[in-house]
């Protein structure tokens, strides 16, 4: 299957569509709570945190297949990196479009951004039970640094130190 991989202008992604695929990986999938939910996925919310990559896919190209977002260092949003670090929230990949290798062409285009901005690092938190992006974060360079706790959950923390002139 193809997906066309690009920004939130490429995309021409809507609000509705983003916090819709959010809420359907997050929610429904068990690692967030609807009230929890209404509050980090509100459209202004998720957007002042980053740049928004999304894929959609090529056969039916006006639905939202998955979506990723790369905090910059200058973001409020920013929760663990420190200068010249960015950050990646919120990888989702729809149900209907998983074991294609879409995450991690979503993440590899993160990294190949933030490398392309000359940060120096990202970092990532996952939780515990987020098993598979576990596996897909490790296979693409990123090392689990740390575990936290925030909000009664454990978290894994991730990071990757860039070279700006190797592609993933």
């Amino acid at each position: 299957m193809e997906f066309k991989i690009g920004d939130d202008d490429d995309l021409n992604i809507v609000d509705s569509e983003l916090i819709n695929l959010l809420t359907e990986v997050y929610v429904g999938e068990g690692f967030t709570n609807q009230e929890d939910a209404n509050k980090l996925f509100s459209p202004s919310e998720v957007r002042q945190r980053g740049f928004i990559f999304g894929a959609r896919c090529q056969i039916e190209p006006k639905k939202l297949a998955g979506v990723v977002i790369l905090v910059p260092p200058e973001s409020k949003a920013r929760r663990l990196a420190k200068n010249n670090e960015a950050e990646m929230h919120l990888l989702a990949v729809n149900q209907e479009f998983r074991n294609f290798g879409l995450g991690k062409k979503l993440v590899m285009e993160t990294v190949n951004i933030a490398r392309k901005k000359k940060y120096s690092k990202i970092v990532l938190w996952t939780q515990d039970s987020m098993i598979v992006a576990q596996a897909l974060y490790e296979s693409v360079g990123f090392s689990h640094i740390d575990t936290m706790g925030k909000n009664g959950r454990k978290f894994f923390v991730y990071n990757l130190q860039l070279r700006p002139n190797k592609r993933l």
